[in-house]
């Protein structure tokens, strides 16, 4: 039988055998030349095979039977034959241009915070300044202080547990000005002077405290004893920086407490004392205090080895308390020297820069702290004419999701709180005023709060966070 060739082929290397029915056997390499519409039985191989690496061109259609699975790049064209492609729930962000489409119902959700708000609670016992602080804004321990005119002495310790103040175990070392450091159940407490009026003398002392919830024992004491000397950490891993020596000298030395003994680490850039204090033994932050000039803004930042620089408080004080973090820090009331002596002054730290927020009132300095930057504690202190206050006031940053409902297509209510009712009867939205926060609080509770005619109106999403509900 005769081999019957219609158009051409080319062979570049290899051999062409056929038998008598004319069908090829043997190894082309190459290229064939024609449409190929004929070809059967062709075995691809060498770089072609599947899963391919590269670029392919692919001129008229792809038919595919199976799946494909796109590792990367993108798919070009218009796209109405893709199926199974959703991409929701969707996190992080996305970066619209032009229009957003939402036919339906949907809700987008983001967090947003400004600048919070103060508001009283549950006053300790007994009033009393000069004293120190740790735990937690619905944890926190107070303990020692200057013995005001309605405080019996300067051991007394108390617990807040977010309702009300319970007294508990005395200090065995009757101080002032000491540094605090932990939790309410796992606290520190160091240094410290027994102010004893004048001319008597006054000292000061190294001892260090810890207490287990139900009992303080004395540890080993500080390298240099000093009062005003402020701190921050853990029960046992605290650190200690500035203060007050002997005789009347303000220092910068720093101490590291490891839960058996104290050890001198590098010292403050800045001399202080009666300063404010944020963060943990390796990462801490110092502002404020009495020091050079007298009324300190300087900062610094710690980070287990050197102390360096940053922002300056917009407004320099002395007698002032910190909370929170290195990175994340309130910087709270404080002397500042002015008429009347009170700041109400809060800053909030973002590891860059301080910025002014909600003003701490009723304003005061020599006093207490504790909790976080969004959820702060502060109690005791002098607010004159008072010496020895015990008024609590509690500190809620105004963060809260804001809800952004699309409930018709291209219709959006933003940054508002919509009340609807019928096409002829107008939506009333009325609250009673009150004067404090509700307890307890209940997810999507909305309330006033203020003076009658001028209060605002707070909403509480989850039933932890509060909102301040502004309107346009």
């Amino acid at each position: 039988m005769a081999l019957e060739l219609t158009g051409s082929i080319d062979i570049t290397t290899g051999a062409a055998f056929t038998d008598q029915d004319g069908r090829y056997s043997g190894s082309f390499s190459g290229s064939f030349v024609g449409d190929g519409s004929g070809l059967t039985g062709v075995s691809v191989s060498g770089e072609s095979d599947f899963p391919y690496t590269g670029s392919a061109i692919i001129s008229g259609s792809l038919e595919v039977e199976g799946s494909v699975t796109i590792i990367s790049g993108s798919l070009r064209g218009q796209g109405s034959g893709l199926t199974e492609v959703n991409p929701f729930p969707y996190e992080g962000q996305a970066d619209i241009i032009g229009a957003l489409k939402v036919d339906g119902a949907g809700e987008f959700n983001y967090l947003s915070s400004s600048n919070g708000v103060w508001s009283a609670t549950a006053a300790m016992n007994e009033g009393r300044n000069n004293l120190s602080g740790a735990g937690t804004q619905n944890a926190a321990l107070a303990f020692g202080s200057y013995p005001g005119p309605s405080s019996t002495g300067t051991g007394r310790t108390e617990a807040f547990d977010g309702t009300a103040w319970n007294v508990k175990a005395l200090l065995n070392n009757g101080l002032t000005n000491r540094g605090g450091a932990g939790t309410q159940n796992a606290a520190l407490t160091f240094g410290g002077n027994n102010y004893i009026a004048s001319p008597s003398p006054t000292f000061r002392w190294n001892c260090t405290e810890k207490y287990d919830g139900n009992t303080w024992s004395n540890v080993n004491g500080l390298n240099t004893a000093r009062n005003d000397g402020e701190g921050s950490g853990t029960q046992n891993a605290a650190i200690a920086a500035g203060g007050e020596a002997i005789p009347s000298t303000t220092v910068s030395c720093t101490e590291e407490y490891n839960g058996n003994t104290w050890s001198e680490t590098t010292a403050l850039n800045n001399i202080r004392s009666a300063h404010g204090f944020a963060g943990t033994q390796n990462a801490a932050l110092i502002f404020g205090g009495t020091g050079t000039p007298s009324f300190n803004s300087t900062t610094e930042e710690y980070n287990g080895n050197t102390w360096s620089e940053s922002t300056p408080l917009n407004t320099g004080r002395h007698q002032l308390t910190g909370t929170g973090i290195q990175n994340a820090a309130l910087a709270i009331g404080g002397n500042d020297g002015g008429s009347p002596s009170t700041n109400h002054h809060t800053e909030m730290y973002n590891g860059i820069s301080w910025s002014t927020v909600a003003s701490l009132y009723p304003g005061r300095y020599d006093f207490a702290s504790s909790g976080t930057q969004n959820a702060a504690l502060a109690f005791g202190g002098i607010i004159p004419p008072v010496l020895s206050s015990t008024a609590t006031v509690e500190y809620n940053a105004d963060a809260c999701y804001r809800k952004h409902f699309y409930t018709q297509q291209n219709t959006v209510y933003a940054d508002q709180l919509y009340v609807s009712g019928s096409s002829t009867v107008e939506a009333v939205f009325n609250l009673a005023n009150r004067t404090d926060t509700p307890s307890p609080l209940t997810a999507g509770t909305v309330w006033q709060s203020g003076s009658a005619g001028a209060g605002c109106l707070y909403f509480t999403p989850d039933g932890s966070s509060i909102c301040k509900i502004s309107f346009a």
